[in-house]
């Protein structure tokens, strides 16, 4: 039995939780501090959700924690908080978008998230690369230069479109994802 003043907190909790990234996360992900560059992120991320900021490209050095605050641990809250959108998480490779998106589906699935958002995963369509919630959200993982035919996002995001700094010194490949970028991804976004 809970007291009064327990439902509230947890109430109080939750709500924060809905409004604020960074409360979200310590909910969770409890074991994960942001540091002061994290916190940055945080709030840029909180502006693409609020419309603010039409695109984000973040630069950081490798081991920085980039996608684990913007692929794994972001979507969870915007999909919690626009229950009906959609996303398309797209990596360099098939394999590491799917990771993302099973790290990301974990965290819908999670009793945490239904006790902040109050819905979870559809029991019928939760495949680690594609899957969606109960509320009609989706998530698509995608590699790049992958087929995204038929699919349409809200928010998309490209993780890691080359695999390494000699991918990313090949005009060829670079040429070949800003061409995959332009003719299959940027075309499934919504407007908005």
């Amino acid at each position: 039995m809970i007291t009064q003043q327990q439902a509230a907190a947890e109430l109080v909790a939750r709500i924060d939780a809905q409004r604020s990234l960074e409360k979200c996360i310590g909910i969770l992900a409890p074991d994960t501090i942001p540091a002061k560059h994290h916190k940055l992120l945080i709030s840029k991320l909180e502006g693409v959700d609020r419309g603010e900021i039409p695109r984000l490209m973040v630069m950081m050095p490798p081991g920085s924690a980039k996608s684990t605050y913007a692929s794994i641990l972001f979507p969870p809250w915007f999909l919690g908080r626009n229950p009906k959108h959609s996303i398309i998480g797209a990596s360099h490779a098939g394999e590491l978008a799917e990771r993302f998106g099973r790290r990301v589906r974990n965290l819908c699935g999670s009793a945490e998230f239904r006790r902040i958002f109050g819905f979870g995963l559809s029991g019928d369509n939760a495949a680690a690369g594609r899957w969606e919630t109960e509320r009609g959200g989706e998530y698509y993982a995608v590699g790049v230069d992958a087929s995204v035919t038929g699919r349409r996002a809200d928010l998309g995001i490209i993780d890691d479109p080359v695999k390494g700094r000699a991918e990313a010194d090949s005009a060829t490949t670079r040429q070949r994802v800003w061409d995959w970028y332009k003719a299959d991804f940027w075309p499934r976004l919504k407007p908005g």
